[in-house]
């Protein structure tokens, strides 16, 4: 791709909690994603995408938070269909949610909230138990023979005799 090209601006969303931000950069397929995230609150963003059997093209997006965040202690995953980044605020930031993401006010056409991910402030609390669920947790599923695991929720053996005692249905 000639380095004159335009790049193209990805839609980015965001929603955040009150220890961090959530920023989910919406690319189908990105390969070589490039995240640089400074301490005084800016994101930088480019990658190539495009979708398969489309032309690869090239995307960038700068965001400058309206806060300074924790660089250090934030996270990136790059996704098949989207970037995703869990920025973390700064002590002196944290605990409060902010009034918007960025510095500039007003409306930025390729920024928009994450309603799948929004919670308010007053219901926060409520859900921090569901916020501190971990998927590393989780069991790798391939490590059980034919990549099932035959437990049911509550861990017992799944039984299926358990209709058994069930009459047959009558006709009416």
């Amino acid at each position: 791709m000639p380095e004159d090209a335009v790049k193209l601006t990805p839609t980015v969303l965001w929603a955040q909690r009150k220890d961090r931000l959530l920023i989910t950069i919406d690319l189908p397929n990105p390969e070589q994603p490039r995240v640089n995230l400074e301490e005084e609150g800016r994101l930088t963003f480019s990658a190539t995408a495009g979708k398969d059997g489309e032309e690869r093209r090239e995307y960038e997006v700068v965001l400058e938070f309206l806060h300074p965040v924790n660089a250090k202690d934030s996270k990136i995953s790059v996704g098949n269909r989207q970037v995703f980044v869990v920025v973390m605020k700064t002590e002196e930031f944290s605990g409060e949610h902010w009034p918007r993401l960025l510095r500039a006010k007003g409306k930025v056409p390729h920024v928009k909230t994450d309603f799948n991910k929004w919670v308010d402030e007053d219901e926060e609390e409520e859900n921090d138990r569901d916020a501190a669920f971990d998927l590393a947790q989780l069991r790798d599923l391939s490590t059980y023979e034919h990549g099932t695991y035959e437990k049911d929720f509550y861990g017992e053996e799944e039984d299926s005799d358990d209709d058994d005692d069930m009459p047959d249905l009558e006709r009416i």
